[in-house]
């Protein structure tokens, strides 16, 4: 089965219109984003600062992870042959470059991530090289440790992800 881009998904949302009935929205464009040999891939949906009957959420105004008390739902992918690394100027404030061993495509968040693979594969790396080999089918928790994405091999890997922010910023 062969899957679509990931900036080229539907969104189809079922909520309440402001007077409250119960109907399928209407949606603006995701917010995509493409850094070039290392990811690329839209948000469809956010929710920003809490989840509520009134507070569903809407796409979202620009490209990050959860915040505090919210959730963005994605399509994501990983080229062939990409190793992960972004700037930290480009991650703006929702991601951190923890370079781990040396690693530039090392990050966190303060976010749980849930991720379920469609094609492709692509290896999660931890710090000290602990590596799992991802695809078709897994389902991936990410709870807020630091982590690089490598693609080694010859076909993308596109996921869909689905970001929790945390509540706080407690330490462990």
């Amino acid at each position: 089965m062969t899957f679509p881009d990931p900036k080229q998904f539907r969104l189809i949302v079922a909520g309440p219109t402001e007077s409250g009935e119960a109907d399928f929205l209407d949606v603006g464009p995701a917010a995509e984003f493409d850094f070039p040999r290392v990811s690329a891939g839209a948000f469809y949906w956010a929710v920003e600062g809490g989840h509520s009957k009134v507070n569903v959420g809407a796409p979202p105004r620009r490209v990050a992870l959860a915040g505090p008390n919210g959730s963005t739902f994605g399509v994501s992918s990983f080229p062939a042959h990409s190793c992960g690394a972004v700037s930290a100027d480009a991650l703006g404030d929702s991601m951190t470059v923890t370079d781990d061993g040396g690693d530039a495509g090392m990050h966190a968040s303060d976010t749980i991530d849930y991720e379920v693979v469609i094609s492709g594969k692509v290896d999660l790396v931890l710090p000290g090289g602990k590596k799992r080999t991802i695809g078709p089918g897994d389902l991936l928790v990410v709870a807020g440790v630091p982590h690089a994405w490598k693609n080694p091999y010859d076909e993308d890997c596109v996921y869909i992800v689905v970001t929790v922010g945390f509540n706080s910023k407690e330490e462990l």
